[in-house]
């Protein structure tokens, strides 16, 4: 995104948060199309522990040591899986570390809770044993996105209407053929095949269009990060949609239907 805002790059994909993390910093980015939601999405996201932890049920890591990285689709998990049993963010003394140094140490056993997702998680599950409190489903975050320059949107919908429903396809192919995609993937990703296997069965590939539901589970993120001071300014992700009329332009039809 900062290529973007530099006029460096036109479209591109992004996860949940960056753009909300963006937009305060004055980045000139507009969403294009979202993830849809389905009957895997927020698996591949879990609050886990390692395999002999006593910690048997997501209330116990009360006074706990929970790792994740701030600002990250895993703050805005924690807290929520918190909210359902009864906790609060300050119930818990939060570690931020990135997810390739927080494997090795849960690795090690020296974190006690870890919030994570794939391919970090798969690999903890597939090779540790790591047992999972509470993966993501239902409370995670309204997903990743393809984000573009306002200018681009606008000067090229029919381009960019192409290339949205061809990205979509490769996904329609994608989920239809996941252990033909793990094969695909795994080497140029260097993840052992069985690890890549489990990754690609949870996850999301198709695209959904953006909606006013959507905007709104995007904007409680904002709200929430803002809340907790993880944010420098309050933001309105509706400065950084285009118009309903510009949207109808650019969103193909497969990214509307719901099959």
């Amino acid at each position: 995104m900062e290529a973007m805002n530099v006029s460096k790059i036109d479209i591109g994909s992004v996860g949940e948060t960056p753009p909300i993390f963006a937009q305060a910093a004055g980045a000139r980015i507009v969403y294009l199309a979202g993830r849809r939601i389905t009957a895997t999405s927020g698996k591949g996201s879990a609050i886990a522990v390692p395999k002999n932890s006593p910690i048997n049920t997501l209330a116990q890591i009360k006074g706990q040591k929970v790792v994740f990285q701030k600002g990250s689709a895993s703050h805005y998990f924690i807290i929520k899986a918190l909210e359902e049993v009864g906790l609060k963010y300050s119930d818990i003394k939060v570690l931020s570390m990135p997810n390739v140094e927080a494997r090795g140490a849960f690795i090690q056993g020296t974190i006690p809770v870890w919030v994570t997702g794939d391919p970090h998680l798969a690999l903890v599950e597939k090779l540790h044993g790591a047992r999972v409190l509470r993966d993501a489903t239902n409370i995670g975050t309204p997903g990743g996105y393809y984000v573009g320059t306002g200018e681009f949107a606008r000067e090229n919908p029919k381009l960019l209407r192409i290339i949205l429903e061809e990205i979509d396809k490769n996904g329609q192919w994608a989920e239809a053929n996941r252990k033909e995609v793990a094969k695909l993937i795994a080497p140029v990703l260097k993840i052992d095949l069985p690890i890549q296997e489990i990754i690609c069965g949870r996850a999301n590939y198709r695209l959904k269009g953006i909606t006013p539901e959507l905007m709104k589970a995007q904007q409680n993120v904002a709200d929430l990060f803002y809340s907790e001071k993880i944010l420098p300014k309050k933001i309105d992700v509706q400065e950084a949609l285009i118009t309903p009329k510009e949207y109808a332009a650019i969103t193909p039809p497969t990214l509307i239907s719901e099959k």
